[in-house]
């Protein structure tokens, strides 16, 4: 819109997390760069899941496509143990605090699903003499990259996160994902627990459920 950027060149588009992209209302502006794009580009679009809006946005911008999956050869969850806690809500962040205490090293992703209760967990934990971060959308991108700088250095042991935030994370070496919210998807669970366990190490996956969210975990079991 500033008339700063040329696209008039351009000869591949790619659209990286496209799934996280729609999720996080990127669509508007998406079409709007295309716009400015010569039709004739080649198009590469990468999900992690594709749901219905995924290939309605491949028809859209694709024209004809091809697909291609890429199979695991390995479960992924095959190297991290997964464990469930129904719980009422209340007790929550106390039974996190014992499961804390209780472990003799704890780096962990732990996720919430909303940025407010991201932010209220993160302070709280910090209340109780935790090293611990907050990282959601209304993070800015230069506070993002001191947060990860911190947590990947090992100065903060706890990152408090939601999906969309979490994603592109890289992070080596951790010891649990704790689910303090279950996930509305149960992709989202997978790619949640998938960040432990990596690399032949073992890994914890920690969730905690409320009596409402046991249709949330009969379909993460399914």
């Amino acid at each position: 819109n500033r008339k700063s950027l040329r696209l008039d060149d351009v000869q591949y588009v790619i659209l990286d997390e496209a799934d996280e992209m729609l999720n996080m209302g990127f669509l508007e502006p998406i079409e709007t760069i295309l716009g400015f794009v010569p039709q004739q580009r080649r198009m590469l679009l990468f999900s992690a899941t594709m749901p219905a809006p995924i290939l309605k946005l491949a028809r859209q911008f694709m024209g004809e496509y091809d697909v291609v999956k890429m199979a695991s050869n390995q479960d992924s969850s095959a190297n991290v143990e997964q464990v469930f806690y129904e719980i009422k809500e209340r007790d929550k962040l106390r039974a996190l605090k014992r499961l804390i205490d209780s472990e003799s090293e704890f780096y962990s992703l732990v996720f919430c699903r909303t940025r407010a209760g991201s932010d209220r967990l993160a302070a709280k934990l910090s209340q109780m003499g935790y090293n611990v971060e907050a990282l959601h959308g209304d993070v800015s991108q230069s506070q993002r990259e001191r947060i990860l700088e911190k947590f990947k250095n090992g100065h903060s042991s706890m990152l408090v996160a939601t999906d969309v935030a979490a994603r592109g994370i890289d992070v080596n070496n951790l010891s649990h994902v704790i689910n303090f919210d279950l996930p509305n998807e149960p992709d989202n669970y997978v790619h949640r627990i998938g960040r432990t366990g990596r690399a032949g190490q073992k890994g914890v996956a920690l969730s905690f459920c409320t009596e409402e969210g046991l249709g949330d975990l009969g379909a993460i079991e399914r």
